[in-house]
Formats: C-alpha cells, structure tokens, sequence
C-alpha cells in the first residue's frame, strides 16, 4: 500500500543524491580534469550541460524506483496525453531552429539552434525528472503554495551558484536566482500537476532557460518565446476542447 504521509528520508536521500552528483560539475575547484578538458572537443558543451543536470535525473530515476511504494506518484513522462507533451516539448526546438542561434565555430545558425535546442530540452528534462518527477510527488501532503516554495527553495540550493564568483554571487542569488526558481516551481509545478507529464515540465523550464542562457539578443529570445507561446496556446486549447468533448460522450 502506498503511503500518503510525507517522508522525509526519501526526500533527504534524494536532495543529498541529487546535489552530490551534480557538486562536481558545477563547483569549478571540484571539477575533474577531465570534466574541464570537455570544452576543446567540439560540441562538448552538450555533455558538459547534460553532466550539469545528472545530479538530478539520477538521484530522481533511483528515489522513484526504490520508494515507489512509500509515496504516490502522479506525474510520468508523458502524463495525461502524448500528443501535448510532444507538441510542448518540440515547440522550443523547432523555434531556437529556425530563429537561429549565432556562434564562434561557424556552424550555420539553424542548425546550430537545432543542436543547442535539443540540447537543452535534454537538459531541463534530466532536471525535471527530479524536481517535479520525484520531488514534487513526494511533497504532496504539503498544500500549496508552501511546497512549491520549499522546491524552489531547494531547486536554487542545488545550482550551488552562491560558490561561485562574479554574477552568480550570493546577491545574485537571493535578489534574482532565489526568486526565480521559486516563480518557476509555481508555475512548472501548477502544469506538472495539471498534465502530469515531464516532457510539458522540460518545456516551461526551457523558456527559463533561452532567457538567462540562450547566446543571443533580447529581440531574438523575445521572437522564440512568442514563437513559442503560439504553438503552445492553440494546440493547448483544442486539445482541452477534444478531451472535455471525449469526457462528456
């Protein structure tokens, strides 16, 4: 029988997993020479991002699979509907493709976009696999909006950004970084709810995401987002419509 109670053990060992992996990747004078060394292989960026995000999508696949019978998990890969989470999903890389993204290794801009949209998809998906795959679940008996607070909260602990110099200070943090991880727990979470999928997650991470690292100006991130959101909000609204109509007959 599946226990409703909130457990903190499960919680404990997934935010110490999560954290303890992904330290190494983000904490510079942790890094490991050969983590460093990514960056003059071509492309090595992308593994570099993902190695960013492991932390998360590996202590989120083992929490579920080893508590799946201590808490209630609602929300899947694809949640309540396939084709919306593939539409959300796909939206962000098909915008970041065809508006471009410029880059120094001469790459044409929409195939670069291409890459670097698929990359980053993977990379909030490893994320989300964690933050609302298992954490959010897992937190369920604590009412709204405290649980997204407290996910939040964590969310912006894990980025470890308060070790690092420069912008990513700890008054960075606290005045911006704190506060949008805690809006974005609100707003991911509310659709993860809603949808139950972590594909439709990745893609409201994705929007986060093109703000504060997309490689290009404020125009063209302002063009992907809207590009975005016109995929996103038809497509939401018939399918809503069919699944009412489906319901009702």
């Amino acid at each position: 029988m599946i226990k409703k109670s909130i457990r903190p053990e499960i919680i404990v060992f997934y935010y110490l997993l999560a954290v303890g992996i992904s330290m190494f990747f983000r904490v510079k004078f942790l890094n490991p020479e050969w983590y460093t060394n990514l960056n003059q292989y071509h492309f090595g960026w992308i593994l570099i991002s993902l190695l960013r995000a492991s932390g998360p999508l590996t202590a989120g696949i083992l929490s579920i699979l080893i508590f799946k019978k201590k808490y209630q998990r609602t929300i899947t890969l694809a949640g309540s509907s396939i084709v919306r989470s593939l539409i959300y999903f796909l939206a962000p890389v098909v915008m970041i493709s065809l508006v471009g993204v410029s880059n120094e290794t001469g790459e044409n801009m929409c195939l670069y976009g291409l890459i670097w949209g698929l990359s980053i998809m993977a990379y909030c998906l490893f994320e989300e696999t964690g933050w609302r795959g298992f954490l959010q679940d897992a937190l369920r008996g604590i009412p709204n909006p405290a649980r997204f607070i407290i996910i939040g909260t964590l969310w912006y602990l894990w980025h470890l950004n308060y070790l690092m110099p420069g912008l990513h200070s700890l008054k960075f943090g606290l005045l911006i970084h704190l506060p949008s991880c805690i809006l974005g727990s609100w707003i991911i979470g509310h659709l993860a709810d809603k949808y139950k999928s972590l594909l439709v997650a990745a893609a409201i991470h994705c929007i986060f995401n093109v703000f504060f690292d997309l490689n290009t100006d404020i125009k063209s991130k302002m063009m992907i987002v809207a590009g975005i959101f016109l995929i996103w909000v038809p497509s939401s609204y018939f399918l809503d419509k069919a699944e009412k109509q489906k319901f009702v007959a």
